[in-house]
């Protein structure tokens, strides 16, 4: 699918959704209270999550809401999430977009929100045992088969890998794994030397992937399931003087489009926080609206590579935010 046709842009909303939304302030202005969202992002040092911020910041400038973003100081850490939680909740926001930094030990804090009375969107990891208005990601195992299919094929279906692992307990990094794992079935001349975590930070995989080098000689592709480690490892690659094997990553972040662009970087998967995040302040707002939202949004999947990369290469802040209608339509299709 074209992601240009799917998430064709709309530069302003419409002058009736406008009206509506003036209204909307309105009466919650008179009724005393402003319209607050308190939206979640993992950490404050992975790029990705500053694409989310950017695009929620769009989504609550068009509705006119107020928005709080919420993020650990320790990339990724639980037990401050889990306090973040709790004090949001005391502070009742109007609604909650939410990412879990992990999607089985944030559980309980989400039953909280819901035992509250507050509406939760949940985006990018999905969650179960919890009450969502609605889930806006992509199928991130299919995006794990996707990328690897993409750069094994390029092998000729042969050759040896390594895999760089994410957070091992975030659902985004299982599911990717699962894909690594179907391509392997489906690929079997594809050797996988090693699978290693690398926990989504770009640091924590140069130093892991420093080691593995000296442990293998010939690698021919570096599977990563982001592109924050993948810009690290073919930086780390090109300095070894080992520029010629493939990297892949995922959520195509500018360091990797333009890593792609330079030849430095093999491919990727756009994976739009931006995108995702847009749509899921939205769904909130609708939802406090009594708009309708679907229960759950994905998104398509686009393999970069420097054949299309030029496309891609615009920065969160450049970027066109995707169309609600539009986005909701294709989901019937």
């Amino acid at each position: 699918m074209d992601r240009r046709t799917f998430l064709k842009a709309s530069a302003a909303v419409s002058t009736s959704a406008t009206a509506l939304g003036t209204a909307w302030q309105e009466a919650f202005a008179q009724a005393g209270k402003p319209v607050t969202i308190a939206f979640f992002v993992k950490n404050v040092t992975n790029p990705f999550w500053k694409g989310c911020r950017i695009g929620a910041e769009k989504a609550a400038k068009e509705l006119g809401v107020n928005l709080e973003v919420v993020a650990p100081t320790k990339p990724d850490n639980i037990e401050e999430q889990t306090r973040l939680v709790e004090d949001w909740i005391v502070k009742k926001p109007d609604a909650f977009v939410f990412v879990p930094v992990d999607y089985k030990a944030l559980v309980p804090s989400i039953q909280k929100v819901n035992k509250a009375g507050i509406p939760v969107v949940g985006y990018n990891n999905i969650m179960t045992d919890v009450e969502l208005v609605s889930y806006i990601g992509s199928n991130d195992e299919k995006i794990g088969y996707e990328v690897s299919t993409f750069v094994f094929k390029s092998m000729g279906g042969k050759g040896k890998i390594i895999h760089i692992d994410g957070v091992p307990a975030a659902s985004t990094a299982q599911a990717r794994k699962r894909g690594l794992e179907r391509a392997l079935k489906d690929n079997p001349g594809i050797e996988l030397l090693t699978s290693q975590p690398g926990q989504y930070r770009r640091l924590v995989a140069v130093q892991v992937f420093e080691n593995l080098m000296q442990r293998y000689p010939d690698i021919d592709a570096v599977v990563c399931a982001n592109d924050d480690m993948a810009v690290g490892v073919a930086e780390t690659l090109a300095a070894a003087g080992r520029g010629k094997t493939k990297v892949t990553g995922v959520d195509g972040i500018p360091d990797a489009t333009a890593a792609i662009a330079a030849g430095k970087m093999f491919a990727t998967a756009d994976f739009s926080g931006h995108d995702q995040a847009y749509l899921a302040v939205t769904a909130a707002v609708r939802h406090l609206r009594k708009q309708p939202v679907p229960k759950e949004i994905e998104l398509p999947i686009v393999v970069v590579d420097k054949q299309n990369v030029a496309g891609f290469m615009k920065t969160p802040e450049e970027r066109s935010v995707p169309n609600w209608d539009k986005v909701v339509a294709a989901q019937k299709g």
